[in-house]
């Protein structure tokens, strides 16, 4: 098994069990709507003001629709993280 296979599972069986123990929907919230839509929405304002400039009348609009976009593709994100993480946590406790 590769480095990153085994540093993989020990955080699996190690972190993830707290993590989960904490619940699907604060993972889904704190880790990706957040974090991670959080961290891209900041990216698409920076870029947006960057590419239109700060003074353009559809800036605003712009970031508007940007904020529910980056909620929604976080929340995806997590969705998928958790839903692999399980998988990986299941395969792991039925293998010992």
């Amino acid at each position: 098994m590769s480095t990153h296979g085994a540093r993989a599972e020990r955080w699996n069986a190690t972190r993830w069990p707290a993590i989960r123990a904490r619940g699907m929907w604060r993972f889904v919230l704190a880790r990706s709507v957040f974090a991670w839509g959080g961290l891209m929405l900041a990216f698409m304002a920076v870029a947006m003001s960057i590419q239109l400039g700060i003074d353009h009348p559809r800036l605003p609009l712009v970031l508007a629709i940007a904020v529910p976009l980056c909620a929604v593709g976080g929340a995806c994100w997590a969705l998928l993280t958790w839903y692999f993480n399980e998988r990986i946590h299941r395969a792991l406790r039925s293998r010992n």
